[in-house]
């Protein structure tokens, strides 16, 4: 099998064309007449769908005079002017490299020639991604546009209207020149009232079905007005972490359906959801980074560039949030990723950890106590990972749920289609984590040789010699399907240092040093809920360990709706505590549009110390408590402070094994095992053979980093 690596990697922050090594746009004895030109919906390597919104930069005296060539022939762009630019789609590209070149006739005193290059991708992808996903199934029926029209699950472009009634709910508008007697009007963040009517465009790009939504006051059928929108996007991410080998199903008014898009369209934002940026779905975030690439370049051309772009979303969504913003910086100017994982590759290891604990202790049942100081979270949370998720993310080869195909017998199995679809995270992300030469299957970087669980309650005494011994001599690990078995899993070392090279681990590094980010938590692990707060400390340490600082960064912690009915409150309290948890959510996202306002409007170079220098004054770590009020602390594991006390964490398994609280060690280095390590406690002669014998190689060794833990090789690379 072949191996796909990264050919290409780039730091391209601005959309020009010198970006990913493009020409460098200036002429090499620039004086009266001279041109360059950037890209303004791409960059120049990265251009989809045949057309590229572009400028030229150019003497007004001589734009008149100025000829335009693609690829040897002579064009006729609409290009507006603005004092010495001219702006306009530039159409035609071919697929591949293309001279687009500026001329000057012999006629206009000079005769200079100003070539650049653009690079064209179909709007069906890919770009940088590297070889698709396959099998592939298409949902364009389901997704109400029809059948597919070509095997890239293409479908036609089409457009809807909706309007918000004066009783407060969307409902179709099926002449966009009429206005209903109970159509609402919205003001925007601009202060505009206007007709709360909302445009809404279909289609699919890179195989993903898009929506954009955006206000609209239409006077021309099928035309756009954009004299509602603010010139502000909302890029929304879905949730979970699956792998399946479809496109993805959304609806029409999925993208108008919930309170935020809701709050965001009445503003006047532009609002963006797709298929591909569902985690369930694609939780491969090199194809995600590609696909919301393309949708955002294809809005640029067809409804103007934004001031700004911010992604959000939970959970799943906020995985892909900080891989995207960490390794194709530009495409976010901000985040927003509540209850936040920071990647999957490492949330995989507390995910797999807890399923061999929860199995442990399934058969050999034990007190909460001495399960945590196993586990390291809260009561019942590994069962939950256990049960309700471990499939989608430990992987077992697909035979769970069938990768989401509609046709069965594409999907792999160990006895009768070993060539089939194999239902894993590493095999969707086979592109950069490699495949086995002897398989074909995707190389793991899942390991647990010489992980010592429950080290720390050893040491304090939480736990005895004995259990110590019988969860580290039993635990297991998985074989190549997922399967439990009796030893413990090795990882690929190969996969081991691509995961963390190319930046499938999320190491604070990249783009992640350069963009706002502010978390909003609510907090549930006292019900066994898997989204727990020990994750904004580790993303704090990685951005520490990367950068040296962490002040782009904020975290928030409030009371899930539900807690007080696990404290002793009632339904009341939940309506309380729910309108709080609202409101502080709205301020959340008030801020992260006060920040970037302020960052945007400095044409300054982006820099840490320039999203410092205009981050908020309450843009500052805090939690609120189930009565409402606010107490400012930064978040923390140890530490006995307020928000410690209302909100207890829980840690991983790797942390109380004794890892470090960046969480970040795949694979660890070993050492020999010794008796100073365990102290106060102390092994029987017995004790110790048996303990020799569980860690024949060696222990970990966390005050070293991880096999294979080697620094982001890059952004913006190229599979």
């Amino acid at each position: 099998m072949k191996l796909w690596m990264p050919l290409v990697a780039c730091a391209a922050a601005a959309m020009v064309l010198a970006a990913c090594g493009g020409s460098d746009n200036k002429d090499d004895s620039p004086g009266v007449g001279a041109v360059q030109m950037k890209v303004l919906s791409s960059t120049s390597d990265y251009v989809s769908g045949g057309d590229a919104r572009v400028e030229f930069s150019v003497d007004p005296a001589l734009q008149a005079k100025l000829e335009f060539w693609l690829n040897g022939k002579k064009i006729s762009p609409t290009l507006v002017a603005t004092g010495d630019r001219l702006q306009g789609l530039l159409s035609g590209l071919a697929v591949g490299p293309n001279l687009v070149e500026a001329r000057y006739p012999r006629d206009s005193g000079t005769t200079a020639t100003y070539p650049f290059q653009l690079v064209n991708a179909p709007i069906s992808g890919p770009v940088f991604s590297g070889p698709r996903l396959t099998p592939f199934e298409c949902r364009t029926a389901e997704s109400g546009l029809g059948a597919p029209l070509d095997a890239d699950c293409s479908a036609t472009t089409r457009f809807d209207y909706f309007y918000f009634t004066t009783a407060s709910k969307f409902t179709p508008l099926a002449d966009p020149l009429t206005r209903p007697a109970d159509l609402a009007t919205t003001v925007t963040s601009e202060g505009k009232t206007v007709p709360y009517i909302v445009r809404v465009e279909s289609g699919t790009i890179n195989r993903s079905i898009y929506r954009i939504a955006v206000l609209d006051d239409p006077k021309v059928k099928n035309q756009w007005v954009s004299t509602s929108w603010n010139k502000r996007m909302i890029f929304t991410i879905g949730e979970s972490t699956g792998a399946q080998y479809h496109q993805g199903v959304n609806q029409v008014t999925d993208v108008l359906g919930n309170t935020a898009a809701q709050l965001a369209l009445s503003g006047g934002y532009a609002q963006i959801i797709s298929t591909q940026n569902v985690n369930k779905l694609n939780p491969n975030d090199v194809l995600s980074a590609e696909g919301m690439m393309m949708i955002k370049e294809h809005f640029n051309k067809a409804y103007g560039v934004p001031r700004w772009m911010v992604g959000y979303g939970g959970s799943g969504g906020a995985i892909q949030q900080m891989l995207i913003a960490q390794n194709y910086p530009g495409l976010m100017d901000g985040i927003l990723p509540n209850a936040a994982f920071p990647d999957v590759i490492g949330t995989m290891q507390a995910v797999s950890d807890c399923r061999l604990l929860n199995r442990y202790f399934t058969a050999n049942p034990a007190s909460d106590a001495v399960r945590m100081a196993f586990e390291g979270f809260a009561k019942s949370t590994c069962a939950t990972w256990d049960k309700g998720n471990g499939d989608a993310i430990v992987a077992d080869g697909g035979t769970s749920n069938g990768c989401g195909v509609n046709d069965k017998t594409l999907v792999y199995n160990a006895t009768t289609n070993r060539k089939g679809a194999r239902c894993t995270v590493h095999d969707v992300n086979a592109n950069s984590l490699g495949r086995d030469a002897t398989t074909g299957f995707a190389r793991r970087p899942l390991d647990n040789i010489g992980v010592q669980y429950g080290l720390v309650a050893l040491r304090n005494g939480s736990i005895t010699t004995t259990q110590f011994l019988d969860i580290n001599e039993r635990v297991g690990g998985y074989d190549v399907d997922g399967n439990l078995m009796a030893a413990r899993t090795a990882g690929d070392t190969t996969a081991i240092r691509n995961a963390y090279e190319l930046g499938r681990v999320g190491s604070g590094a990249g783009g992640l040093a350069t963009t706002p980010i502010m978390h909003a938590r609510v907090f549930a692990e006292v019900a066994g809920d898997i989204h727990t707060a020990y994750n904004d400390v580790q993303i704090r340490e990685k951005l520490l360990k990367a950068n040296g600082r962490f002040d782009n960064q904020v975290v928030w912690v409030l009371p899930h709706p539900q807690l007080p009915l696990f404290r002793g409150g009632n339904a009341a309290d939940v309506a309380r505590v729910t309108a709080f948890v609202n409101a502080v959510i709205a301020q959340q996202f008030s801020l992260m549009v006060q920040w970037l306002d302020a960052i945007t409007g400095d044409t300054a170079p982006l820099t840490a110390n320039k999203i410092a220098k205009y981050k908020p004054m309450t843009a500052a770590d805090a939690c609120w408590g189930l009565d409402g009020v606010r107490h400012d602390e930064a978040p923390t594991l140890a530490t006995a402070n307020v928000c410690n006390g209302i909100f207890p964490k829980g840690l991983s398994p790797r942390l109380v094994a004794g890892g470090p609280n960046s969480d970040d060690i795949l694979k660890c280095q070993q050492k020999p095992v010794a008796d100073a390590d365990y102290l106060p406690a102390v092994f029987s002669a017995a004790e110790k053979t048996r303990l020799n014998a569980i860690f024949p190689t060696g222990v970990c060794d966390y005050s070293k980093t991880g096999v294979g833990q080697v620094p982001l090789r890059g952004t913006w690379l190229k599979y």
